[in-house]
């Protein structure tokens, strides 16, 4: 006589099949995927001098470029040499500083405050010329801190930049390798517009 299984045993087995497949799944959308390398790979090497800092507040610069610099010798994928050795340059200029409380938890002390950076980055090749390598970027980083002082959790303004500065030296990097190379619709269409007025412009009589 051969044995048959139950309805109930082949059940739970598909059950159990279809948990494993969702958990699967679910396993993989959660799964961080780099963007892949725009930039040309005959670019190896890059150096990030002094970021400029248009915002008001002072002292950034200093600290977030010890940040990116790190970040890029950490990537690993572009190592980071001097001016004078380097394929590319990559320069960076901080463009917007905000700081807005936004958990006022019982309304008469915060506990959490934004912090936000805002910078402008853009890349050109280490030769006669410095031509472009793509269009200007924008890079924005955002962190949450903890300000209430009457908690454990409590984090000083330095731990509070530093955790920015982290994140904003990730989305530089990351921008620099694979960040969109095509020009903007606005900025070609700018350039078409300078090259009909140069046409249009009758030339001067000597």
């Amino acid at each position: 006589m051969v044995a048959t299984k139950s309805p109930t045993t082949a059940m739970w087995r598909v059950l159990a099949l279809l948990m494993v497949v969702v958990m699967s799944v679910g396993a993989t959308s959660c799964v961080r995927v780099s963007r892949e390398r725009t930039l040309p790979p005959s670019i190896r090497s890059v150096s990030v001098p002094m970021i400029i800092n248009r915002t008001a507040e002072v002292g950034l610069e200093e600290d977030a470029t010890l940040f990116v610099q790190k970040e890029f010798m950490a990537d690993g994928r572009l190592k980071l040499v001097g001016e004078g050795e380097s394929d590319a340059i990559v320069f960076v200029t901080l463009k917007r500083f905000r700081e807005r409380n936004v958990d006022l938890g019982d309304g008469s002390f915060p506990r959490q405050v934004e912090v936000e950076l805002v910078a402008d980055v853009f890349v050109v090749r280490n030769e006669v010329g410095r031509p472009r390598v793509g269009p200007n970027r924008q890079v924005s980083s955002k962190s949450i801190g903890r300000v209430d002082t009457r908690r454990n959790t409590y984090e000083t303004e330095a731990q509070r930049r530093d955790r920015l500065y982290r994140v904003f030296a990730r989305k530089v990097v990351q921008e620099v390798l694979t960040g969109d190379m095509a020009v903007p619709e606005y900025l070609e269409e700018r350039r078409d517009q300078e090259e009909e007025s140069l046409e249009e412009t009758p030339p001067s009589l000597l």
